[in-house]
C-alpha cells in the first residue's frame, strides 16, 4: 500500500473516530447510529464499512487503541523496591494525566456523566492496578496498623481514578505536574493532616 494512500486511511479513521466521541458526549453511546457518525465524519456510510464492521466493532477498537497507549505511557514509569512509594505515585498520576491532556475529547467520552463507558473504566482502573502491583513483595515493610494488600490497592485505583475524573471534568484546573504532586502528597500525609488537623 502506497503512502498517499495509507495517510488517507489513518485520517479517515481518525475523523471516523473523533465523530464517534463527539456523538457520545452529545447523545450517548446507545442513541448514535452509524447514519449519524457518518454525517459527521463527513464520509458515506459505505466508507464506514470498509473499516469497522458495525458501532460495536468501533467502539472496542477505540477502547483498545485508547488502553493500548494507557499501558505504554504507564509502562515506561519506573520500578522501584517500593511500588506504592510516592514518587511511584506521582510519576504514574503525572504520565497517565499527560497522556489524557492530548487526547482529552476521548477521554471526556469514555468517562465522564451519564454518557460513560463503563467497560472503558473498568479496564483502565485494571491497568493501573497491574501497574502499582508490580513488585510488591507481600512480606516487605511492616505497617504499625496491619492493612490489606488488595484493600490498600483497591483504595489507591479508586483515589487515581477520582482524581482522572475530576481532573477531566473540571476542564483540566491545575497542570498534571501539580495534581500529581498534590495526589502524592495526599497519599503521603493523609486529607486530615494536610488540612492541618492533627
Amino acid at each position: 500500500m502506497n503512502k498517499k494512500v495509507d495517510l488517507r486511511i489513518r485520517r479517515t479513521k481518525q475523523s471516523i473516530r473523533t465523530a464517534f466521541f463527539e456523538l457520545i458526549q452529545e447523545k450517548g453511546y446507545e442513541a448514535i447510529t452509524i447514519q449519524d457518525i457518518a454525517d459527521r465524519a463527513m464520509i458515506n456510510r459505505n466508507t464506514f464499512y470498509l473499516h469497522y464492521e458495525n458501532k460495536p466493532d468501533l467502539l472496542h477498537t477505540c477502547i483498545d487503541g485508547l488502553l493500548s497507549e494507557v499501558k505504554n505511557v504507564i509502562v515506561q514509569c519506573p520500578i522501584n523496591e517500593n511500588p506504592y512509594s510516592i514518587s511511584k505515585l506521582e510519576t504514574v498520576m503525572r504520565a497517565i494525566l499527560e497522556h489524557i491532556a492530548r487526547n482529552t475529547s476521548f477521554y471526556r467520552a469514555m468517562l465522564i456523566e451519564e454518557n460513560r463507558i463503563y467497560q472503558f473504566r473498568e479496564k483502565m482502573e485494571n491497568i493501573i492496578k497491574d501497574k502499582l502491583n508490580e513488585g510488591v513483595n507481600p512480606n516487605a515493610g511492616k505497617s504499625p496498623v496491619p492493612i490489606s494488600k488488595e484493600l490498600l490497592l483497591e483504595y489507591l485505583v479508586s483515589s487515581f481514578m477520582g482524581v482522572i475524573i475530576w481532573w477531566i471534568k473540571n476542564d483540566q484546573p491545575l497542570s498534571a505536574s501539580e495534581v500529581s504532586s498534590q495526589f502524592s502528597r495526599l497519599v503521603a500525609y493523609g486529607h486530615l493532616k494536610n488540612e492541618g488537623i492533627e
